[in-house]
Protein backbone atom coordinates (compact mmCIF):
# COMPACT_ATOMS: atom_id res chain seq x y z
CA UNK A 1 0.00 0.00 0.00
CA UNK A 2 1.45 3.82 -0.99
CA UNK A 3 -0.53 5.40 1.67
CA UNK A 4 0.23 4.78 5.30
CA UNK A 5 -1.07 5.89 8.47
CA UNK A 6 1.95 7.13 10.80
CA UNK A 7 -0.19 6.67 14.08
CA UNK A 8 3.05 5.49 15.65
CA UNK A 9 4.78 8.25 15.30
CA UNK A 10 2.21 10.46 16.40
CA UNK A 11 1.74 8.80 19.66
CA UNK A 12 5.39 9.02 20.42
CA UNK A 13 5.52 12.68 19.90
CA UNK A 14 2.67 13.06 21.68
CA UNK A 15 4.10 10.91 24.42
CA UNK A 16 7.19 12.84 24.32
CA UNK A 17 5.59 15.76 24.89
CA UNK A 18 3.70 14.86 27.41
CA UNK A 19 6.40 13.38 29.39
CA UNK A 20 7.80 16.99 29.21
CA UNK A 21 4.74 18.23 30.83
CA UNK A 22 4.75 15.31 33.80
CA UNK A 23 1.36 13.64 32.33
CA UNK A 24 1.42 10.04 32.02
CA UNK A 25 2.19 8.30 28.95
CA UNK A 26 -0.46 7.72 26.20
CA UNK A 27 -1.70 4.67 25.44
CA UNK A 28 -4.08 3.21 22.73
CA UNK A 29 -6.42 2.99 25.16
CA UNK A 30 -6.53 6.37 26.51
CA UNK A 31 -6.08 7.69 23.25
CA UNK A 32 -9.36 6.02 22.43
CA UNK A 33 -11.21 7.26 25.72
CA UNK A 34 -9.75 10.90 24.71
CA UNK A 35 -9.92 11.38 21.43
CA UNK A 36 -13.58 9.20 20.65
CA UNK A 37 -11.87 7.13 17.86
CA UNK A 38 -12.44 3.71 18.83
CA UNK A 39 -9.80 0.96 20.35
CA UNK A 40 -10.46 -1.56 17.37
CA UNK A 41 -9.78 1.31 14.72
CA UNK A 42 -6.57 2.93 16.74
CA UNK A 43 -5.08 -0.64 17.27
CA UNK A 44 -5.64 -0.91 12.87
CA UNK A 45 -4.15 2.09 12.25
CA UNK A 46 -1.13 1.42 14.75
CA UNK A 47 -0.71 -2.34 13.01
CA UNK A 48 -1.04 -0.62 10.03
CA UNK A 49 -3.29 -3.19 9.16
CA UNK A 50 -6.31 -0.96 8.28
CA UNK A 51 -7.75 -1.11 4.38
CA UNK A 52 -9.15 2.86 4.70
CA UNK A 53 -9.42 5.42 7.11
CA UNK A 54 -12.57 7.88 7.92
CA UNK A 55 -12.43 11.77 7.55
CA UNK A 56 -14.18 11.82 10.86
CA UNK A 57 -11.33 9.73 12.12
CA UNK A 58 -8.51 11.84 10.81
CA UNK A 59 -10.46 14.69 12.18
CA UNK A 60 -10.70 13.12 15.74
CA UNK A 61 -6.87 12.48 15.77
CA UNK A 62 -5.49 15.67 13.79
CA UNK A 63 -7.68 17.72 16.70
CA UNK A 64 -6.18 15.15 19.35
CA UNK A 65 -3.23 15.62 18.82
CA UNK A 66 -3.07 19.61 18.19
CA UNK A 67 -3.08 19.76 21.74
CA UNK A 68 0.57 19.17 21.65
CA UNK A 69 2.03 20.10 19.26
CA UNK A 70 1.22 21.61 15.49
CA UNK A 71 -0.12 19.06 13.03
CA UNK A 72 -1.71 18.37 9.40
CA UNK A 73 -2.51 15.81 7.19
CA UNK A 74 0.65 15.27 6.17
CA UNK A 75 1.83 14.51 9.92
CA UNK A 76 -0.77 11.70 9.73
CA UNK A 77 -1.05 10.32 6.72
CA UNK A 78 2.35 9.13 4.28
CA UNK A 79 2.12 8.81 0.07
CA UNK A 80 4.42 7.17 -1.69
CA UNK A 81 4.81 6.52 -5.13
CA UNK A 82 4.66 2.90 -6.00
CA UNK A 83 7.42 0.99 -6.60
CA UNK A 84 6.83 0.21 -10.58
CA UNK A 85 6.50 3.93 -10.73
CA UNK A 86 9.92 4.79 -9.73
CA UNK A 87 9.43 8.45 -11.35
CA UNK A 88 6.58 10.93 -11.80
CA UNK A 89 4.65 10.73 -15.42
CA UNK A 90 5.80 12.99 -17.93
CA UNK A 91 3.32 15.52 -19.85
CA UNK A 92 3.01 15.64 -22.94
CA UNK A 93 1.80 18.90 -24.36
CA UNK A 94 -1.50 17.97 -25.57
CA UNK A 95 -2.23 16.77 -21.70
CA UNK A 96 -0.55 19.95 -20.40
CA UNK A 97 -2.80 22.19 -23.32
CA UNK A 98 -5.56 20.24 -22.25
CA UNK A 99 -5.27 20.40 -18.63
CA UNK A 100 -5.09 23.81 -18.60
CA UNK A 101 -7.62 24.69 -20.70
CA UNK A 102 -10.47 22.49 -18.94
CA UNK A 103 -12.61 23.90 -16.30
CA UNK A 104 -13.89 22.43 -13.12
CA UNK A 105 -17.02 24.10 -12.74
Amino acid sequence: MTISCQLRLMLARANVERARLGEPALSLRRLADESGVSLSVLAALHTGKNQRIDYTTIDHLLTYFSRYFRVTTDDLLNWEFPPEREKPRQYSEYDRDATQKSSYA
